[in-house]
């Protein structure tokens, strides 16, 4: 290969996987430097990214904190309950192969699963309360990977804070007069999407998204037709989530068919509804396990295989987990390599195992 011309050398090694390119840095120090590039990292990941989407038996690439050590697909740590705290185990996000988890009480760390990468993220100075909101995302416009964090202040009140891996600050963004039904912020085309109420209306609740790139909060219009009005009040709750990269609404029956999709973003009323006669492609989940048992420098946060027989899925349960890529983008993506380094400067060498696919049709 040290006969090819240096570009052929690049577009064969964009195509390798994460753990054959990690690999591959050992074979010389000019593969080693071109991979650990930026550019090749962004180059790898829209590669990537794009080979997964025309794929047509794929449908999306997700990932789940799974709660079970046999991996039962319905054993997984919904954001989405009621209640809870920072004392639990949340996943806030994915982007671009980072994925942002609250491993063990009063932790946040930002993980590669595939390079074993990881970060620990400031603890937020809030108050104490069991009614949080976050989602976690990539802000093109700044190159920045950005955690937010909503607490309810009082009745009528949420207070945001925002995180930035780039600048590791929390920064204040402001406080609205909504109140949020939904936890975890659903990350689609650059914004975090929740299902939240105003509080100064009378209006059933509204989908509220917050642009990254400059920390506006904007209502989404809903789907006006009547057979979602229908559906809508046969179910005790509607639920967000991403479908094709277009952000949708389910129901939270498992058993349900019909899906609302918003086909174009930038548009008003452009609501599609999908029903049991839509073609759905296969997902891809990955699962990160045993952040239940998390203590830093000792135990590990796995990522293992299993595979299972292809069928058609007959619930809707993955739509609103995040979607996934495999990617070498680091948590520590702002800060230049050191020689004699290890991967992460504040946990140490964490086993991240990265062979984990699960199929679910």
């Amino acid at each position: 290969m040290a006969l090819l011309p240096i570009d052929l050398q690049k577009e064969i090694l964009k195509r390798l996987n994460v753990r054959d390119l990690i690999r591959s840095k050992g074979v010389c120090k000019l593969w080693s430097s071109w991979i650990s590039d930026p550019h090749f990292i962004k180059v790898h990941l829209n590669h990537h990214y794009h080979k997964d989407r025309n794929k047509k038996r794929i449908g999306d690439r997700r990932i789940i904190v799974s709660k079970d050590s046999i991996y039962l697909t319905w054993q997984f740590y919904d954001g989405n309950s009621n209640f809870f705290t920072l004392n639990d185990r949340h996943l806030f996000g994915s982007s671009n192969g980072l994925v942002c988890v609250s491993p063990s009480p009063t932790k946040i760390l930002v993980i590669n699963p595939s390079t074993r990468e990881v970060k620990k993220v400031r603890k937020p100075q809030i108050p104490e309360t069991n009614s949080l909101c976050w989602g976690f995302g990539y802000d093109s416009s700044t190159d920045d990977y950005k955690l937010v964090l909503g607490f309810k202040k009082d009745e009528n009140h949420t207070c945001f804070q925002v995180f930035s891996l780039r600048s590791n600050i929390w920064k204040v963004i402001g406080e609205i007069n909504y109140v949020f039904a939904s936890r975890v912020g659903i990350l689609c085309k650059g914004s975090l999407h929740w299902l939240a109420y105003d509080t100064l209306s009378e209006k059933d609740d509204v989908i509220l998204s917050l642009r990254l790139s400059d920390g506006k909060f904007l209502e989404v219009p809903k789907p006006d037709d009547v057979r979602y009005q229908l559906y809508n009040g046969q179910h005790s709750s509607m639920r967000l989530g991403t479908m094709e990269e277009n952000l949708c609404l389910f129901g939270d029956d498992i058993y349900t068919h019909e899906v609302w999709v918003r086909k174009d973003y930038n548009k008003q009323q452009c609501w599609e509804i999908f029903g049991p006669d839509h073609e759905i492609k296969n997902d891809v989940v990955h699962s990160i396990k045993l952040l239940k048992h998390y203590i830093p420098n000792k135990r590990p946060l796995c990522h293992q295989i299993w595979s299972g027989e292809s069928r058609l899925c007959k619930n809707l349960m993955f739509y609103g987990t995040p979607l996934y890529v495999e990617s070498l983008v680091s948590p520590h993506f702002h800060k230049k390599p050191q020689r004699k380094r290890r991967a992460s400067s504040t946990i140490r060498n964490p086993k991240v195992c990265s062979n984990c696919v699960y199929y679910f049709l």
